[in-house]
């Protein structure tokens, strides 16, 4: 094992530096990925997102098509509104979070972690790789302007309003995010935070009801800590998490034993507490997503067993 002492020593930014240009310098210094790997990932990119009528909106970085996605939904196009706000709403939690100074912080982390000498160099092209795309996120983001990105909730809303396919699940995990993140703005319009937490517990119920694996996902998160979307509630966080595994394990070989055991029994809750967890997750499934499709394009799933009833 060796540690890289010589090229991971934390060193300061130079004076006059910012730290954009002292990751870039020190992002030269690394091995990179061929010219061929990065062509064929590229490749590999724009086939999949070709698939997608919209894929010309996700792919390019978000200031290079800003202009053209507002337009087209400012004339009405209710998917083009989703795409934008949902884009909107990752640069805005990317300007705020992976901040070039961050950034250098976590490579000079990464760049101490030991690795085995016969895998030094691909790992260093890996983290080149990953902290060269992450800056370059970053300044794209930061190109479009806090302004237009704070618009994030609002373009979500009006593509859920429109029937924007998946809009109304990324407006209830936006808001639910970007609201748990800033206590000041929800004390000072409490009237709007109340409006916009009633519409997103709206539609995360709507979401649960047609059997959206993201619902579960988001109820999970939202129950976890103490947020603006629910109380933390750890009976609920778990009641959702095993609902959730009930869900993947029938995509699976495991279903049926999942079923019959429960979910693992752990840490200082009660028994009473783990039969109610138990009921509730499998009623959960039940009642949404026993009948839906196990995969996108898969077949209902078999009938469960019946619910046992909680003393």
């Amino acid at each position: 094992m060796i540690a890289e002492a010589k090229t991971s020593e934390k060193r300061a930014v130079p004076a006059g530096q910012d730290a954009a240009a002292a990751l870039r310098q020190r992002l030269s210094q690394l091995p990179q990925e061929s010219a061929a790997n990065r062509a064929a990932s590229k490749r590999f990119l724009e086939q999949i997102w070709s698939k997608n009528p919209y894929g010309k909106w996700w792919l390019p970085p978000l200031d290079e098509v800003y202009a053209e996605l507002r337009a087209a939904a400012e004339r009405g196009d209710v998917e083009a509104a989703s795409v934008l706000g949902s884009r909107s709403a990752q640069c805005r939690k990317t300007v705020m979070e992976s901040t070039p100074d961050k950034l250098l912080a976590q490579l000079e982390e990464e760049m101490e972690s030991p690795v085995d000498a016969e895998y030094a160099q691909a790992r260093m092209a890996t983290v080149h790789e990953r902290f060269a795309r992450e800056l370059a996120q970053y300044e794209a983001c930061s190109r479009v302007g806090q302004a237009a990105l704070d618009e994030s909730l609002l373009w979500l809303e009006r593509a859920g309003r429109g029937d924007a396919k998946d809009a109304r699940l990324a407006y209830v995990a936006t808001w639910s995010e970007q609201a748990g993140s800033d206590r000041d703005g929800l004390i000072a319009d409490i009237e709007r935070a109340a409006q916009q937490r009633t519409l997103a517990r709206e539609w995360l119920a709507q979401g649960l009801a047609a059997g959206e694996d993201r619902a579960l996902d988001i109820y999970i998160d939202a129950y976890a800590r103490s947020g603006a979307l629910f109380p933390r509630d750890r009976v609920q966080e778990l009641a959702y998490g095993y609902a959730r595994d009930l869900v993947r394990g029938r995509r699976g070989s495991g279903f049926e034993a999942l079923w019959a055991n429960g979910p693992t029994r752990f840490g200082d809750l009660s028994s009473q507490q783990w039969d109610a967890i138990e009921a509730q997750g499998r009623a959960i499934f039940k009642a949404h997503y026993e009948s839906r499709p196990v995969g996108p394009n898969g077949a209902p799933s078999p009938p469960s067993p019946p619910l046992r009833k909680v003393e």
